[in-house]
């Protein structure tokens, strides 16, 4: 089941995501993202005036094949949580794709070389989309710690956390 149906998404496919970061400070990004038919267009944008409207984190990566843009977010958020509603409905977006991560019974793989790494979107236990990507083994060890308790600098492998924790 793909997100054909966009009215469990905020004002009828309009979302809006937080730029992934991985130290405290710096210059924060935002990104509208506009669903239709879970296709979903990505557009850059200024900070929007109420945090409320923030319903998840994204990032562009550079892959082997060219950049590639990729989010997580919620369905909802209630206007006074610190942090959108995951349990409720989480989404993922790859590549331009967006998936309901419980409903379409979505998981991740994600596999390590000396100077890349490979993460996988699965529907099932069929790939869906791959992203190779320049990770070395010495920029940060893969800790197989549980989702949650050590933050990473890989954003692909904390959305792959995020999916094992909610979907």
């Amino acid at each position: 089941m793909f997100v054909n149906d966009t009215s469990r998404l905020p004002e009828s496919g309009r979302v809006c995501v937080a730029g992934f970061q991985t130290e405290q400070g710096g210059a924060r990004t935002f990104y509208s993202l506009v669903i239709e038919s879970a296709r979903a267009e990505v557009e850059a944008m200024t900070e929007p005036r109420n945090p409320a409207y923030v319903l998840g984190v994204g990032t562009h990566i550079e892959s082997a094949k060219g950049p590639v843009f990729a989010a997580y977010f919620a369905s909802s958020r209630e206007r006074f949580d610190t942090e959108p509603n995951y349990k409720r409905g989480l989404f993922v977006l790859v590549d331009g794709a967006v998936y309901s991560v419980s409903a379409e019974n979505i998981g991740t793989t994600i596999r390590r070389g000396l100077s890349t790494r490979e993460f996988t979107l699965l529907r099932g236990d069929r790939p869906q989309r791959r992203v190779e990507y320049q990770w070395p083994w010495y920029r940060e060890p893969f800790v197989s710690a549980k989702p949650g308790i050590s933050k990473s600098a890989d954003f692909l492998r904390e959305m792959a956390a995020m999916v094992s924790a909610y979907g």
